[in-house]
């Protein structure tokens, strides 16, 4: 969260003349709920599992760039998902900065604690290693911005996909 995924996704399909798809937002339009919603009424495991068919419904097509909630990577079989999607990019910003980033956004159910830094170090913690496993490139998005980490994105792609994206 706080990364900058649906923006940088945005522009970067645009670059490349690619769909953008936010697996949030199908979560949203499937359920008819927003997410702090879904999470009020039926919990992060029923979020989750709404998520995890957004994923495998984008894993389907071509000619996208997709962006997902930063929790995909806990659900089962997401992993398999992603890494089957394409060309997986990890945007990693540090605890701090991601709080900055998003402090004053009410629509983040799982910061709705009483000390959302603590949470989100926790958070960074638990799912690092699941982020790793699942990048083919990592950006260090503290230092960056938007336009240096879009160009970043795109021309790793373009380098991958052989100039074809």
């Amino acid at each position: 969260m706080g990364t900058g995924k649906t923006s940088v996704g945005m522009r970067v399909a645009r670059s490349l003349g690619f769909r953008f798809v936010d697996t949030d937002k199908l979560v949203v339009k499937q359920a008819g709920q927003s997410i702090p919603k879904i999470f009020e009424e039926h919990g992060e495991a029923r979020f989750r599992d709404l998520e995890t068919a957004a994923l495998r419904q984008c894993a389907e097509g071509e000619g996208q760039v997709i962006s997902t909630g930063g929790g995909v990577v806990v659900g089962e079989g997401n992993h398999a998902l992603l890494r089957g999607a394409g060309y997986v990019v990890w945007l990693k910003a540090s605890p701090e900065v991601i709080y900055e980033r998003v402090r004053r956004n009410r629509g983040r159910p799982l910061l709705r604690t009483a000390d959302p830094l603590a949470t989100i170090r926790d958070l960074l913690a638990a799912r690092e290693e699941l982020y790793a496993s699942c990048a083919d490139l990592t950006i260090k998005t503290d230092h960056l911005t938007m336009d240096e980490t879009c160009f970043g994105v795109t021309e790793s792609a373009r380098l991958v996909f052989g100039g074809s994206a």
